[in-house]
C-alpha cells in the first residue's frame, strides 16, 4: 500500500479512557495502533487526553505521568497531551483547563491547524470541539452509542462525518437507529507490525478472551437490548464442559465477587483470571494472546440482536498472531470471510463444533487466520477509506 500523497494533520481525541485505565492493555492496543497506522502512512497525528479529575491530586498525577511515558516509550512524546478538569467544571473550554505533555497555546495552534478530528465515542464535547474545522465521529461501540444518544445529549450534530464500527449500519437488516445522519461503516483493524505470528501453543492451550465483565443495559421505546458481557458469556456457559477443552476468560470478577458469578463459571468448567494480571500492558496483553490457542468471541448480547455487524479489534489481534477466532456472528460474516480462521456461530451448536473443527485441523486454522487479518484488517488498507469517508 503506498503512502497517501497528501499529509494531513489529525488529532485523536479521547474523554479519558487511556489515561483513566492505565491497566487496559488491550485498550492501549485498539488506540495505540491509530497513531502507528496513521503515521507510518505519512500523516502528521496527535493525540488529545481529556481527564476528568478523581478529586485524588496523586491519583491524577500517576496517571497523567504513566500516560506520558507510554507515550514516550511509543516515540509519540512531543505528539500528544492531557487536558485535566476539576470535577465541578461543567463544560471544559481550554481555560479551565490543566494542560500536561504540551502547553495551551501549542494545544491550541494544533486544535485550529488540523485538517481532521477523530473524536473516539464523542469524548470531546464543546467548548473544546469548536477548535476544529472539519470534526468525525468515530463510533466503535454501534447500537450502544446510538440508543444512548436517544436519550442523551451526547453532541452527535457537531460532528461533520461519521465512521462506525457497525458495518451493517444502514443496511435492511440492521436494527440500529442511525438519528439522522449517514454512517460510514469500517472494519476495526491492525497494525499488522505489532503483530508477528507465533508458534503453535500447543493442543492443551486454553480458548480464551478479555473482557469486561459488565451488567448493563439499555432501553428502546419498550425493549431491553442487554449491553453486558456478563449476558453474552454466561448464555454459553456450558461450552467448556461440552466441548471437554481448556477454556479461559481474563475478566475482571473480583476473587471476593458476591455475585456467585465466579463459582458459577468455575463450575461449569472455565478458568478465570485477572486481566490486570495477564494484560495489563500491550506487551502482555500480546503475550497472553500468544500463549491462546485461539479466541471464543461473545459481544454484547446487543451486537447480535440489532445486527451491527461489529467485529472486535481483539479478534483482529488474535487473528495476526496467528491464532484462530471462534466469534458469535453480528453480522460481520455478510463483510469477513468465515469458515477458515475465523469462524462464525450463532448458538451453542454452531461453537462447539467450531471447536472441533478448529482443534481438528488447526495449522490450516493458523496459517488462515493470519491471511484474514492482512487481507482484510490491515491498517494500511483501513485507514484510507476512512480517510477518504471523511471527504
Amino acid at each position: 500500500m503506498k503512502k497517501l500523497r497528501s499529509r494531513v494533520r489529525i488529532v485523536l481525541a479521547d474523554g479519558g479512557s487511556l489515561a483513566g485505565y492505565p491497566q487496559g492493555g488491550g485498550l492501549w492496543s485498539c488506540f495505540l495502533q491509530y497513531l502507528f497506522g496513521l503515521h507510518d502512512l505519512g500523516h502528521d497525528v496527535f493525540w488529545l487526553e481529556v481527564l476528568r479529575s478523581t478529586g485524588n491530586g496523586l491519583q491524577d498525577q500517576q496517571r497523567i505521568k504513566t500516560f506520558l511515558r507510554r507515550f514516550n516509550h511509543y516515540g509519540f512524546s512531543n505528539r500528544c497531551a492531557v487536558l485535566l478538569y476539576d470535577q465541578d467544571v461543567s463544560e471544559p473550554g481550554l481555560e479551565q483547563a490543566r494542560a500536561y505533555g504540551m502547553s495551551k497555546h501549542r494545544i491550541r495552534e494544533i486544535a485550529q491547524s488540523a485538517d481532521l478530528l477523530w473524536n473516539f465515542a464523542c469524548g470531546l464535547r464543546e467548548p473544546l470541539l469548536s477548535l476544529f474545522r472539519h470534526r468525525v465521529l468515530i463510533d466503535g461501540d454501534p447500537g450502544h452509542l446510538q440508543v444512548s444518544a436517544l436519550t442523551q445529549d451526547m453532541e452527535i450534530h457537531n460532528h461533520d462525518a461519521f465512521l462506525t464500527a457497525g458495518t451493517k449500519l444502514h443496511e435492511i437488516d440492521c436494527e440500529v437507529p442511525t438519528l439522522g445522519v449517514t454512517w460510514h461503516p469500517f472494519m476495526q483493524f491492525v497494525y499488522l507490525p505489532m503483530w508477528q505470528v507465533a508458534s503453535d501453543p500447543g493442543e492443551h492451550a486454553p480458548f480464551s478472551s478479555v473482557t469486561e465483565w459488565t451488567w448493563e443495559e439499555l432501553w428502546l421505546d419498550d425493549r431491553v437490548l442487554s449491553v453486558s458481557k456478563r449476558d453474552a458469556y454466561l448464555n454459553h456457559i456450558n461450552l467448556p464442559r461440552r466441548a471437554q477443552r481448556l477454556f479461559q476468560l481474563a475478566a475482571n470478577i473480583d476473587p471476593d465477587d458476591h455475585t456467585g458469578d465466579r463459582e458459577l463459571l468455575l463450575k461449569h468448567g472455565w478458568k478465570l483470571v485477572h486481566p490486570h494480571q495477564v494484560a495489563r500492558t500491550l506487551a502482555a496483553y500480546r503475550s497472553y494472546i500468544k500463549r491462546s490457542r485461539a479466541e471464543f468471541q461473545c459481544p454484547k448480547p446487543i451486537h447480535k440482536h440489532m445486527k451491527t455487524g461489529w467485529f472486535s479489534d481483539r479478534s483482529a489481534c488474535y487473528l495476526a498472531t496467528g491464532r484462530p477466532v471462534l466469534a458469535e456472528d453480528t453480522g460481520f460474516s455478510d463483510h469477513l470471510p468465515t469458515g477458515r480462521g475465523l469462524v462464525a456461530f450463532t448458538d451453542i451448536e454452531e461453537a462447539l463444533a467450531g471447536v472441533g473443527e478448529i482443534d481438528r485441523n488447526y495449522p490450516q486454522h493458523m496459517r488462515a487466520a493470519r491471511e484474514v487479518a492482512a487481507e482484510y484488517l490491515d491498517s494500511q488498507k483501513q485507514l484510507p477509506a476512512m480517510l477518504s469517508a471523511c471527504g
